[in-house]
């Protein structure tokens, strides 16, 4: 690498301005190492590839800007203000990015979770409406007014035209012969439907 030397501060602004391509490259490794450093106490526990792209963006903002700099201390206050305000900027993206990750997987597992819910209950209701078939015919009919419609025992009495006792009866009997058929789940959304 070509470097100036004993060259005075002014005479490299003018340099830099100009867009010697010397220059440039000198202001860089001047203050590059200092802005990385800078750029990763800022964005503390990010990645150290983050903090040299910070940089190196902020160095093609110098360059784009290289003629309104009229010092080398402005120079310098530039590079450590855009180095600032990039690392503030990503930090933000950051936490973003990371709020709308959490956001996903917790949606996704309560996705999950009310999936997994709605696979078993389907299960169940499909175990519960096939045994009710085997059921004999008087308690298959009352069984699927109960369970099926949700009717009350009174109601299906009314319906069969016959007493609430026989409908209780055949319920009773009913359920007595669906335990041995059904699973706990079977057997738990059977007696919450009744």
């Amino acid at each position: 690498m070509h470097r100036y030397t004993n060259i005075d501060e002014k005479d490299l602004l003018q340099l830099l301005q100009k867009g010697d391509e010397t220059a440039f490259t000198q202001v860089f490794y001047q203050f590059q190492p200092a802005l990385v450093f800078f750029a990763n106490r800022l964005l503390s526990g990010q990645a150290c590839i983050d903090a040299e792209e910070i940089v190196q963006d902020t160095f093609l903002k110098l360059f784009e800007r290289k003629e309104t700099l009229v010092t080398l201390q402005n120079v310098k206050a530039f590079l450590y203000i855009v180095t600032k305000n990039a690392c503030l900027d990503h930090i933000a993206k950051e936490q973003t990015r990371l709020r709308r990750f959490e956001k996903f997987i917790t949606s996704f597992e309560e996705s999950e979770d009310t999936i997994l819910s709605e696979i078993v209950y389907a299960e169940a209701l499909r175990e519960v409406s096939m045994a009710i078939e085997l059921l004999p015919e008087k308690c298959k009919v009352i069984m699927k007014q109960f369970f099926e419609e949700g009717k009350d025992a009174k109601e299906i009495a009314q319906g069969l035209n016959i007493t609430v006792s026989t409908v209780n009866n055949q319920k009773s009997r009913a359920i007595s012969l669906l335990k041995q058929r059904l699973s706990g789940a079977g057997i738990a959304l059977l007696l919450l439907s009744i």
